[in-house]
């Protein structure tokens, strides 16, 4: 199931203060780099990024950035706290963890040349494939982080949404609370009923 390009819908520069920061971060890292290593990253990191130049996006702080998948594994990514202010730290954490459609991997989005890095390659999961890993988690956040996607990158249509948020269930069906969290999130985002079976 192929994702839309959104390549015209990224920013062109980073303006946010967090979205800066987030840069500052991974441009410190990739100067202390001397080989190519690929890190897939989600979360709200991922949701600054891809309003970096939004004025309506105002999360604050994260302690964290999530990476879904690094190449090779065997990259050491230093800790410095003080490479900005608020301290930041990678949060290593396989997306195998979270509600995604296996295939996410097919449609991330290369944000290196935004954030203008040289040995490492950043890639976002896919602002629908981003949307559903919030929709597992249904904090009042998520919700409002999926909103904000779905305003700039999600157009038309919700049914790709809600096949593609099927199949990652279907893939990794977890409880009834949980199935609760998915259809009532998915509802407080695209004004639509989802009936996960």
């Amino acid at each position: 199931m192929s994702l839309p390009d959104i390549s015209e819908l990224l920013p062109e520069c980073v303006d946010t203060p967090e979205a800066m920061r987030i840069m500052r971060f991974l441009q410190f890292h990739d100067r202390k780099l001397s080989n190519s290593t690929k890190l897939t990253l989600y979360g709200s990191a991922a949701v600054s990024l891809y309003l970096a130049d939004s004025d309506n996006y105002n999360y604050g702080y994260t302690n964290d950035i999530d990476i879904g998948r690094m190449e090779p594994e065997s990259v050491e990514l230093s800790v410095d706290e003080d490479a900005v202010d608020p301290p930041l730290k990678f949060q290593p954490f396989g997306l195998e963890n979270w509600l995604v459609h296996p295939d996410w991997e097919l449609a991330t989005v290369d944000f290196s040349p935004i954030l203008n890095l040289h040995y490492l390659r950043v890639e976002l999961l896919h602002p629908i494939d981003l949307v559903i890993t919030k929709l597992g988690r249904g904090s009042s956040q998520d919700i409002e982080d999926s909103l904000l996607l779905r305003r700039r990158y999600i157009s038309g249509t919700t049914a790709h949404v809600a096949d593609r948020t099927r199949c990652a269930w279907n893939y990794r069906p977890v409880s009834k609370r949980e199935r609760r969290t998915v259809e009532d999130a998915f509802e407080s985002v695209f004004e639509e009923p989802l009936e996960l079976e």
